[in-house]
């Protein structure tokens, strides 16, 4: 229980730290309410929020979590480490180290998503879920992945013929669009997957 409050809280505070954009939080991500773009931010928002939940779960049934909350808890835990692996295998390649890991991107990117992912092998039963629970966090990444390509569409291209693509996917051609989405879901739904699959093995 104290993991999960820490998560909560600590999702929230490092959202903020990126909002205000001090210090190392000043280059890498837009600020203020434009933070909310990045999936990075609301994944973390949202498992940040499926960590209170789980809180007030247990203390509301008196140990025994919802298995909604249950699978929220799944869904959180899977796409911030979308979020993790996204950063290792290809922002970090392609947009450079310096400021992934530091500040407020230190937390989301590598201390949040680790600690979620822990916390749900190790603490909460969700391997005790059924199989199509695994189906929440990619509905999640869906509904980003029409957000994130409608925003390309809809900007068109900047003035030097560049595609607006603020996190690089299309970097190869737009025709790679479909395939980038296709990856984003698999990878979401395999992680999901996986931490279901820790949990039933290691609790």
């Amino acid at each position: 229980m104290l993991l999960n409050g820490a998560i909560a809280v600590i999702s929230v505070l490092a959202w903020i730290s990126v909002v205000q954009g001090r210090g190392d939080d000043r280059n890498l991500m837009a600020h203020g309410l434009r933070s909310l773009k990045y999936y990075t931010v609301l994944s973390n928002l949202f498992s940040g929020l499926a960590s209170a939940l789980y809180v007030v779960s247990l203390l509301a049934s008196g140990g025994v979590p919802a298995p909604w909350v249950l699978t929220l808890k799944l869904a959180g835990a899977a796409v911030v480490m979308v979020t993790f692996l996204t950063v290792v295998v290809f922002l970090g390649p392609t947009m450079g180290w310096e400021y992934l890991f530091k500040a407020g991107n230190l937390w989301l990117h590598l201390i949040l998503p680790l600690a979620a992912a822990a916390d749900v092998c190790l603490f909460v039963p969700v391997g005790a879920l059924p199989l199509v629970a695994t189906l929440a966090p990619v509905a999640f990444t869906a509904a980003y992945g029409v957000f994130y390509l409608g925003r390309v569409l809809l900007h068109g291209r900047e003035r030097d013929g560049v595609v607006y693509d603020f996190y690089g996917f299309l970097k190869w051609g737009e025709d790679k669009m479909a395939l980038v989405v296709v990856i984003m879901l698999t990878l979401t739904w395999v992680l999901a997957v996986l931490l279901r699959l820790g949990s039933s093995l290691l609790q």
